[in-house]
């Protein structure tokens, strides 16, 4: 004791750090773990939504539309419809049926919309039916008909929304 009396009275005991620069550091801390995880939260990969829709019963369903399917195959071949038509009632019955099972809005999505957002299987059909669709000449459309047909039909019966994914 006899140090702490002998000190002049200009000199004074430990002094501790102001509170607010605590503060300050944990605040510092906090809006770093903050942006991390904002940066995180706002640039990770898009969840993919579920396809399937509940409640549908898929083996009437596909019935329903590879009849169709076989339908559009038969007109054409009788000469019926041009095979440019048939290429827009596969791309028809194709939306609907994916519309039917799933909860994508099918009828209503372009090419873009289906690349951007549905299965590669359904998006490899419809990239195959389009150009014929659009064509000027039916003759592209003749010469891709049976292909189409096949993807088409292979594509209904085959396909589930609950194993594809986005």
């Amino acid at each position: 004791m006899r140090a702490a009396v002998d000190l002049p009275e200009e000199f004074t005991g430990p002094v501790a750090y102001a509170d607010r620069w605590l503060w300050i550091a944990v605040g510092l801390v906090v809006a770093l773990v903050l942006y991390y995880l904002l940066a995180w939260w706002l640039t990770r990969a898009p969840r993919s939504p579920a396809l399937a829709r509940p409640g549908v019963p898929l083996p009437d369903v596909r019935q329903q539309h590879l009849a169709r399917i076989d339908q559009v195959d038969a007109r054409v071949r009788a000469g019926e419809i041009t095979a440019r038509d048939g290429h827009q009632q596969l791309s028809e019955v194709v939306r609907d049926y994916v519309a039917a099972v799933t909860t994508l809005p099918a009828r209503t999505m372009a090419l873009a919309d289906f690349r951007d957002r549905a299965p590669l299987a359904l998006v490899e059909v419809l990239e195959l039916v389009y150009p014929p669709e659009f064509a000027p000449e039916d003759a592209v459309a003749r010469d891709l008909f049976e292909t189409a047909v096949g993807r088409a039909r292979g594509l209904v019966a085959t396909w589930s929304p609950v194993r594809s994914a986005v």
